[in-house]
């Protein structure tokens, strides 16, 4: 008898709030439904529970209740467990920008801009990837530098360097090849064809220094 009672002054209250608060209906219709099942339930101790939970989650959805005394107070605890973020990390996370991509995040993408960016590659963009990238695929053994050398001939080596394939992310001025982001993704995936080579030309012009010295000095 009590439970009932209490059910019927927390669904009043409820009621209350749902001329303000159009998700309280949404908690109604669940304290409704849980009680109506617990009411055909023989067992005592299963119709508690189930009162309970839909209790709980009648009350959760209400925004006021729940982001002050639920949401805050998991957002509490894991700012306690999560590890903190260092000033040299903070740098780097504050350092350049994000493409369309991070439009994504909030929630108003320009789609026009999406369906109008079409990137291309350049004629001498182009031109390096029929020429000296062919030449250097066909310099190596993908088999024999994996199986007996560990390592690309040294000819290649000299190639590489010669066409300054270790320098597409740094800016002509500098003596670079100052190549486009998708240029450098389509030499790498025309290198692919040996590992090892594709990994010695990526390596640098992703992990090197030769751009953080370019922009920070």
């Amino acid at each position: 008898m009590k439970i009932i009672l209490s059910l019927v002054v927390l669904v009043a209250f409820l009621l209350f709030l749902a001329r303000t608060k159009p998700t309280a209906k949404a908690s109604i219709i669940t304290m409704i439904i849980g009680a109506f099942i617990a009411s055909f339930i023989k067992l005592p101790l299963v119709s508690f529970f189930l009162v309970v939970i839909a209790i709980a989650v009648a009350i959760t959805g209400l925004p006021a209740i729940r982001e002050k005394w639920l949401s805050q107070q998991v957002f509490d605890i894991f700012k306690q467990i999560s590890p903190k973020v260092s000033p040299t990390e903070q740098i780097a996370l504050d350092a350049g920008t994000v493409g369309w991509d991070g439009e994504l995040f909030s929630g108003r993408p320009e789609w026009d801009q999406f369906l109008q960016a079409t990137p291309a590659l350049t004629p001498e963009e182009r031109a390096f990837i029929d020429g000296p990238c062919e030449h250097a695929v066909s310099m190596c053994n993908a088999w024999n530098i994996a199986m007996e050398r560990a390592d690309i001939p040294e000819e290649a080596w000299e190639f590489i360097k010669k066409e300054k394939f270790l320098g597409m992310i740094i800016p002509k001025e500098y003596g670079g090849l100052g190549f486009s982001a998708k240029a450098q993704s389509a030499v790498l995936q025309k290198l692919a064809s040996s590992d090892v080579l594709m990994i010695s030309v990526g390596v640098p012009n992703s992990l090197g220094p030769g751009e953080l010295l370019v922009k920070y000095g």
